[in-house]
């Protein structure tokens, strides 16, 4: 990550560039469980912005970048969500299928209503539980 901070001349970082930094860390903390010992997360077309999936895939985490809606969309994601919280804070969210159709395969789509009160300065992280390892449906009647 190019974050363009370096030392002055005499070797001294300048304090606004500490405070980045600091702040920087402090976010890589809250939401180290989204990050450390995680995987590769959706592949492109599932969800518009960065995800990662825990190390047993059973758990999937989508990035919210500050000023997004107020809902986030998963496509194709066909196991059962347990529950969805947002991570750093004690916040269960609420979720809801739109689309789904008993005679189809198609899983419909995934909402997540994210109120104001759990937008993260630089980043918003929700933490989706689901039923198993994630199964995703990708056309053609088949699952990948």
């Amino acid at each position: 990550m190019l974050l363009d901070i370096g030392p002055r001349e005499d070797g001294t970082i300048p304090p606004g560039q500490v405070t980045r930094l600091e702040e920087i860390g402090q976010w890589i903390s809250k939401h180290s469980q989204a990050i450390h010992g995680t995987q590769a997360g959706l592949p492109n077309g599932h969800f518009f912005g960065p995800t990662t999936l825990s190390a047993d895939s059973t758990t999937l985490y989508l990035f919210l970048p500050h000023g997004t809606g107020a809902s986030a969309e998963i496509k194709g994601l066909v196991n059962k969500i347990l529950s969805v919280d947002v991570l750093g804070m004690r916040m269960p969210l609420e979720h809801r299928v739109v689309g789904k159709v008993s005679w189809s395969k198609v899983p419909g789509l995934v909402f997540i209503d994210v109120p104001a009160a759990a937008a993260d300065e630089w980043m918003t992280v929700l933490k989706v539980k689901l039923d198993g390892k994630v199964k995703l449906y990708r056309g053609d009647g088949g699952l990948h």
